[in-house]
């Protein structure tokens, strides 16, 4: 393994502490997480080196467009719908979309899908939430569908869960928005690193403490279980839909 020179993933966001802690297994090789998807691949690339000089950040940073690519973002609005005008300014969280000669040309016998995904004519939206940085970085939020709308704003899932994770004895976390669209809480489910229940259920004191601190938004709950649901086609990806429902029964008593 000391002779691989290059190593490549992708499928979800990469935690900068994945990547150092691969540096044991892979000394040699230089790590990259490039970023896109089956509509327009690759879209950006970024290394591990890179992302450490990008430093901390509202989400993960996936890099800089490649040559022939453009990345833009539609806004979000109150109520968690990407429907502002396409923009570069940095620190703007929306939609993000993408433009390049690779990009897909339509969604077979999907009009709906493509009509959604395409209605900025040359752009494809592509149902990832971020926001481009002052260096013209791309920094990824989460998906669309899980961007939290509370009372006081939208909350986007992945920087939170980033924060919650970096504490000890943390091993994941998991935002959930629970609640009517438009006045839901945060709601963060945690798998302790020493193993939790099957079932989710109310952290103890200490740890829902800790949590709401390293949080950096309103926590309604905290909850603790011991494995996370995965999307059924990438098991790097969480199932925050399904952690939502989950959360709710427990805090409705069911």
């Amino acid at each position: 393994l000391g002779r691989v020179r290059l190593l490549m993933s992708a499928g979800a966001p990469v935690p900068l502490p994945l990547l150092r802690a691969l540096r044991e297994v892979l000394p040699a090789a230089e790590a990259h997480t490039p970023y896109g998807m089956t509509e327009a691949l690759p879209v950006t690339d970024v290394s591990a080196t890179e992302i450490e000089a990008a430093g901390a950040g509202d989400g993960v940073c996936v890099g800089r467009p490649l040559a022939g690519v453009q990345v833009r973002v539609s806004p979000l609005s109150a109520d968690g719908a990407a429907g502002g005008a396409l923009t570069a300014e940095p620190g703007t969280t929306g939609e993000v979309c993408v433009r390049g000669p690779h990009v897909k040309d339509r969604y077979d016998a999907l009009w709906i899908t493509e009509r959604a995904a395409s209605r900025d004519p040359g752009w494809h939206r592509t149902g990832d939430v971020g926001h481009l940085d002052a260096e013209g970085r791309l920094w990824i939020e989460g998906r669309l569908p899980h961007v939290v709308t509370t009372a006081t704003g939208v909350v986007t899932p992945v920087g939170v869960e980033q924060r919650v994770e970096a504490l000890d004895g943390v091993s994941a976390a998991a935002v959930a928005g629970v609640g009517p669209a438009g006045a839901q809480v945060v709601v963060l489910v945690v798998v302790p690193a020493a193993g939790g229940p099957r079932r989710p259920a109310l952290a103890d004191p200490a740890l829902a403490d800790a949590v709401r601190a390293a949080a950096g938004v309103e926590v309604a709950a905290v909850l603790v279980t011991g494995e996370l649901p995965v999307d059924v086609r990438h098991q790097s990806k969480i199932d925050r839909r399904e952690v939502a429902r989950r959360a709710a029964r427990v805090l409705a008593g069911r």
